[in-house]
């Protein structure tokens, strides 16, 4: 058995204590190993530190109860949100909005459960309807330490949700100048979970069965079949890793890791980094230019972005801060 396939099998040992299926559990460990490799979390970290000190000490379960907060938080936005994605024109399905939109406050729900499971610590997320701009600075509202009132938190936190095989925290260019600290979820959700939920709660037997017979579009027996075919509903990992202060950095670009690529469509991949990535940032940066002297060349940020045209706050989550004490650092600045 070759190192990376021991590496597959302690994760999903691990996944195994709250997903029952194996083919869940073997491609989710797959993917967290994924981003961890592609992000340069396990570069100079031992895999063992790497498991047992960052991704088992930051990481927590979401259950149904959590889905559905998310869902019911995301409805109210998705009206706000719906048309087009932030730093595109791409015009978006209010369902699509709606699905996005949850496992974003997912991430947020996440955080809450690790600062009160790790640190005591309760939070208050903002879940308001209102203008986009008011939802770019900070996403906790308040916080409640140990032994302590109810305060605003000294520092505006912005909390940035992707999947588990994610290896970029990133952050739309309005929103940088507003917020001091960015904090990474990676989100185990699988294309089955919202049907999974929808069965768990009982929609799909109780009401769209009911009048898909009622209409005779399908008869008990298919009902039944459709039903057994949906895989239950299974708590969803949430893998929180780590976090950047803004005022730590040498900006615009703290950090850059490029290279050439291809051969017939040459263009620059930058496959690590962290700072405001943008065009002119990029360009004016001694890699880049060394790389593409005359400025002719696509710049893509790997795997995320084709083509670069607008602004970003992007890290890749090996150069985020993790483990108990830079933790216990970001807890003295609330």
């Amino acid at each position: 058995m070759d190192r990376k396939e021991c590496y597959i099998k302690k994760i999903t040992k691990f996944l195994k204590e709250k997903i029952e299926d194996t083919d869940s559990t073997r491609i989710l460990a797959e993917q967290v190993l994924k981003g961890a490799e592609g992000g340069l979390e396990i570069n100079d970290v031992e895999f063992e530190n790497w498991f047992e000190n960052r991704f088992k000490y930051q990481f927590v379960w979401l259950d149904r109860d959590d889905y559905l907060k998310a869902l019911v938080r995301a409805l109210w936005l998705a009206p706000v949100f719906a048309g087009t994605d932030f730093g595109s024109s791409r015009q978006r399905d209010m369902a699509q909005v709606w699905t996005d939109t949850s496992r974003g406050f997912l991430g947020e729900i996440a955080v809450s459960k690790f600062f009160k499971e790790k640190f005591g610590i309760e939070t208050a997320l903002d879940t308001r309807r209102g203008e986009l701009m008011e939802f770019l600075p900070t996403d906790i509202v308040k916080v409640k330490l140990p032994h302590e009132e109810w305060k605003k938190p000294d520092i505006k936190i912005s909390i940035k949700t992707t999947k588990f095989n994610g290896r970029w925290l990133d952050v739309p260019g309005a929103q940088v100048e507003h917020s001091d600290v960015f904090i990474l979820v990676k989100i185990g959700i699988l294309r089955h979970h919202f049907l999974a939920f929808l069965k768990a709660v009982s929609f799909l037997k109780d009401k769209l069965f009911l009048k898909a017979k009622e209409l005779g579009e399908i008869n008990d027996t298919m009902a039944k079949k459709l039903w057994d075919e949906i895989p239950q509903f299974d708590s969803i990992p949430a893998y929180i890793a780590g976090y950047l202060n803004k005022n730590e950095l040498n900006l615009p670009i703290h950090q850059l890791i490029c290279r050439k690529k291809g051969k017939t469509k040459i263009r620059i991949a930058v496959t690590q980094g962290i700072g405001i990535f943008s065009i002119e940032t990029l360009r004016n940066h001694p890699q880049i230019k060394e790389l593409d002297p005359n400025g002719d060349l696509r710049i893509e940020i790997e795997p995320i972005i084709e083509s670069i045209t607008g602004t970003h706050f992007l890290a890749h989550s090996g150069g985020l801060k993790w483990g108990a004490e830079n933790w216990k650092t970001l807890i003295e600045h609330l």
